[in-house]
């Protein structure tokens, strides 16, 4: 990973776009985008568009272009060539999510297809399959699959540049505790979202089933909302007003 964030870094901004539009393509493109780190590779161009302010704009038009392409060529794949993908050995593999999934895409497509691009091993197959099972591209697929596109970079963006805007933070003991204390937050929000969302759709897995025996099934709103609460509170905080201001320069260098 450190071989690749040099390489970007010293890439000129045509090359370095082209570079984040092919790897988004790739990582949408159907099936093949199960084996590709996208979280790893977007946070390193993430962790280079931080130390390279005037490359994030254009690094964004690339991959919601590459991400477009990959997922209407998934699109178009899997409603031409549907008897052939059936064959596909690794479709026969992943066999157990992607019945899941067609299950999903007759029930809800439209919110299927926005949400399944911001779902790791979802992201390459639900446009696929919703060229297998005949969605209206114009009527259904589109306009969720667009702002998906739009919308996705920014979300696998955000924790490289986060991090390396932590890093560049003067270093002290209260700067220390200011970076711990902000990503603990941050990951029990995120997981308190991931145990209540499993909960709603009644996934069961280790977690779920030791809160619903413990019929403590409440604990993760509450820690929720005590981790909105703490990030809240650190708005006031002089750290958290400096690290506003490096995320505000990037988005108007």
């Amino acid at each position: 990973m450190e071989l690749l964030f040099n390489y970007l870094s010293n890439q000129t901004l045509i090359y370095f776009c082209l570079i984040v539009a092919i790897i988004s393509f790739i990582e949408s493109l159907a099936l093949i985008g199960l084996f590709i780190p996208g979280m790893m590779i977007m946070s390193a161009i993430g962790a280079i568009i931080a130390n390279s302010h005037e490359k994030f704009y254009p690094s964004w038009i690339s991959s919601t272009i590459g991400c477009l392409l990959g997922d209407w060529i998934s699109y178009f794949i899997g409603f031409k060539f549907k008897n052939w993908v059936k064959k596909l050995r690794i479709f026969k593999k992943y066999y157990v999510i992607i019945k899941k999934m067609i299950k999903i895409l007759n029930e809800h497509s439209i919110s299927s297809i926005f949400f399944g691009k911001f779902i790791g091993p979802a992201r390459p197959i639900i446009p696929i399959l919703s060229g297998m099972l005949e969605i209206s591209f114009i009527k259904k697929f589109f306009l969720p699959n667009f702002l998906s596109c739009i919308i996705w970079p920014l979300i696998y963006l955000i924790p490289g540049m986060l991090t390396v805007l932590l890093i560049h933070l003067p270093k002290n003991h209260e700067n220390n505790i200011f970076k711990k204390f902000l990503i603990f937050n941050i990951i029990i929000i995120f997981l308190s979202i991931w145990t209540i969302w499993k909960n709603i759709q009644n996934k069961k897995n280790i977690i779920i089933n030791f809160l619903n025996k413990r019929k403590i099934s409440w604990l993760p709103k509450i820690i929720l909302i005590i981790g909105i609460i703490n990030i809240i509170i650190l708005q006031f905080n002089q750290n958290m007003i400096i690290l506003r201001s490096s995320i505000v320069k990037i988005f108007y260098f």
